[in-house]
């Protein structure tokens, strides 16, 4: 279905390449309306994750060939438009199912916080990205927004190891200043890199019933564990049956008042999850 969804934009914006007119007020036709609201149906039908793709592949694509021909103009602008409000709507409706879940989760573990009770403010001023790249690969932002502090603070940087702000050690990006776009790409390396190691881990644990399940949507407190024991050193390929962190501080820290946790000065994945959910539910 994605390859046929593919190949009618290519067969469409290859034909919309020739033969335009550029005009100082553009009104399109009758064939040019009907021609937008073929595309914008097919759009309607794709999932989330292909959604975000057209949307970032006609925002380069106006953005490229703004002024040349204004019935292209119109139609990549219009598109570009609808696959936005069409992911935006999709993600709404997913805050709304998860809203249940999110304040289950907060009731049942709040309680035994031990840090600070506020998101880092440098956590959030990027919020709407993480958010979106987040949902497009049907990944937990509280979970991202978690790995995220706890590798780098939430840092807005590269930093010198060249491991990137989710500190990737098979990825080496620099130690130059960092840009919105780059910054972008390391947040969907990471959720490429999380996917791959929830999926090998749930193919080696068949047999046993064990599993990963994490999902924009939600995680339960198992799945965080697992997956903060994968993240924090575990090769997924070669781990069986339940796994923790290799260092507990990384998933516990600043949740509840034991051993792992004395003396806490920076938030373990629980904490950070939980406090993001509850910033989630106020905003």
């Amino acid at each position: 279905m994605r390859l046929k969804v593919r190949f009618f934009f290519l067969l469409s914006f290859s034909l919309l390449a020739f033969g335009g007119a550029s005009l100082a007020a553009y009104t399109p036709d009758t064939a040019t309306t009907e021609q937008l609201t073929s595309l914008k149906t097919t759009l309607a039908n794709v999932s989330a994750e292909d959604l975000w793709k057209y949307y970032k592949q006609l925002s380069q694509l106006k953005t490229a060939v703004r002024g040349h021909d204004d019935r292209l103009d119109y139609l990549l602008s219009n598109l570009s438009d609808f696959s936005y409000s069409q992911f935006s709507s999709q993600k709404s409706l997913s805050k709304q199912l998860a809203k249940p879940y999110k304040q289950e989760f907060i009731t049942d573990y709040q309680d035994k916080l031990l840090l600070d009770s506020e998101v880092p403010t440098n956590c959030l001023g990027w919020y709407n990205l993480l958010d979106n790249l987040s949902y497009a690969n049907n990944f937990p932002t509280a979970l991202t927004i978690a790995v995220w502090h706890r590798e780098t603070t939430c840092g807005y940087i590269l930093p010198k190891n060249g491991d990137g702000p989710f500190q990737i050690v098979s990825k080496d990006y620099g130690s130059w200043e960092i840009t919105e776009a780059i910054f972008a790409q390391t947040v969907q390396d990471f959720l490429d890199f999380a996917h791959h190691k929830i999926q090998r881990y749930n193919n080696a644990n068949q047999k046993n019933g064990l599993a990963i399940t994490l999902s924009y949507t939600g995680a339960s407190f198992t799945d965080l564990i697992r997956f903060s024991a994968l993240y924090n050193w575990l090769s997924g390929s070669t781990v069986y049956g339940e796994v923790t962190p290799m260092a507990p501080r990384y998933f516990r820290e600043g949740y509840e008042n034991d051993v792992w946790t004395w003396n806490a000065v920076k938030d373990g994945i629980l904490s950070m999850y939980l406090k993001v959910l509850k910033w989630e539910g106020t905003h």
